[in-house]
């Protein structure tokens, strides 16, 4: 399921359901040529369920800086999940769904920069060894 109102966001979600779906998860796959959900739902130890321990890489640093936009917006009372999906037009949407909005944007333009850090030895890492 995919409209504009669906960005289900669990603070343990997999990366796919962090950008609410198909339509989010084809911006990283455009972003970094990689698709959203093969590469990127259970990499290293923030991208996918979880997040506790250090960063596996660049990339894995992004979800991790995701992951505390994410916590940072819930102690401000806005809740992620019940968000507009990016992208936003220009002025449309409340404080809390433009800077939802943000933290996605953020993480897609990370991930694009630390394609050079990407290593299939994180890819669908074991959770435990975090």
């Amino acid at each position: 399921v995919s409209s504009p109102l669906h960005l289900l966001v669990f603070k343990t979600s997999p990366v796919w359901y962090q950008f609410g779906g198909q339509r989010d998860g084809d911006m990283i796959t455009k972003a970094t040529g990689k698709n959203a959900l093969l590469y990127y739902s259970s990499y290293g130890c923030y991208c996918g369920f979880g997040g506790k321990g250090q960063p596996k890489d660049a990339t894995d640093r992004c979800c991790q800086l995701h992951d505390t936009c994410y916590d940072n917006l819930l102690s401000y009372h806005c809740n992620p999940g019940l968000t507009l999906s990016f992208p936003l037009p220009a002025g449309q949407g409340s404080w809390c769904a433009q800077l939802s909005c943000e933290c996605d944007r953020s993480l897609v333009l990370c991930l694009k920069q630390s394609l050079g850090s990407y290593s299939t030895r994180y890819r669908f890492y074991w959770k435990r060894r975090c």
